[in-house]
């Protein structure tokens, strides 16, 4: 797996799972209870084991991470492919400079147009990752407060019918 394959990946990811991939070692294996104390000192999420634990999955599922021995995981290694163009023979190099020129200015302004449209791109993709974080947070925040008024109703409700009986 390249680089930009394993940030693709990664991007699909829940913002959860992203942060317990920037927890998991490469170089070595951890257990998962050593994933969630790590992430737990860095203070990074306050989920529980059971969120981390599904979070290791989602990465091991994704191939981002795997699992050597059971119940312990690393990273994938990432392969660095070598620049297509340092293989080119020099008579290549020489044919596509002299095709060039001709329409020079035109393709320059193009290509710095298309360059300024994909740095665009990339803030903008980077600004929607970030709000669906944001988001991801907050609907988790809403999801906690909902158990938690579920259960004080319950106990109102408990409260009120033995009220009623006594």
């Amino acid at each position: 797996m390249n680089a930009a394959k394993q940030q693709n990946m990664l991007a699909g990811q829940s913002s959860l799972a992203r942060k317990v991939f920037q927890v998991v070692p490469i170089q070595e294996r951890w257990s998962a209870h050593d994933i969630f104390n790590s992430l737990m000192v860095a203070e990074t999420t306050g989920a529980q084991f059971p969120a981390v634990r599904r979070g290791l999955g989602e990465l091991k599922d994704a191939g981002l991470i795997r699992e050597p021995v059971n119940g312990h995981f690393q990273r994938t290694a990432i392969t660095i492919t070598p620049q297509r163009e340092q293989s080119m023979s020099q008579e290549t190099k020489l044919a596509m400079v002299t095709t060039k020129k001709p329409e020079g200015s035109a393709l320059d302004t193009l290509a710095v147009l298309s360059g300024e449209v994909i740095s665009f791109a990339e803030e903008v993709g980077q600004q929607m990752k970030k709000l669906a974080a944001r988001i991801e947070e907050v609907a988790l925040s809403v999801e906690a407060e909902r158990e938690v008024n579920a259960e004080a109703l319950d106990k109102f409700k408990l409260l009120q019918s033995l009220l009623k009986g006594g």
